[in-house]
């Protein structure tokens, strides 16, 4: 959104915030078995804590610190869903694909 400064960061922010709960709320529901946050208020949640834990180690600038932020993920991920490492795992990756897929279908439609 070229010329609207703060107001387009924070819509640009919002809308992304909002996508990526999406792909969260769809790895949810296609995840088998019943997670402790499985609602959209939940995908919001886990998709917020997400890019708060990426966003500090990119701004932290540590060594291996996208590695250290995935692993920090997973762990965020198995404690707010309440599943185990395999099953945080397995959410992660398929809310990556999702992601990616809504990252190349939206913009599309729009």
């Amino acid at each position: 959104m070229p010329g609207l400064g703060a107001v387009g960061e924070i819509a640009k922010l919002v809308i992304g915030w909002l996508v990526s709960a999406l792909a969260v709320w769809i790895a949810l529901k296609l995840y088998p078995g019943k997670q402790k946050r499985e609602s959209f208020g939940g995908a919001l949640l886990t998709a917020l804590v997400g890019a708060l834990i990426f966003w500090l180690f990119s701004i932290a600038k540590i060594p291996l610190g996208t590695v250290i932020a995935l692993v920090v993920w997973l762990y965020a991920l198995k404690k707010i869903q309440g599943v185990g490492w395999l099953g945080a795992a397995a959410l992660a990756l398929l809310i990556y694909i999702f992601n990616a897929l809504l990252g190349f279908l939206l913009p599309t439609i729009l």
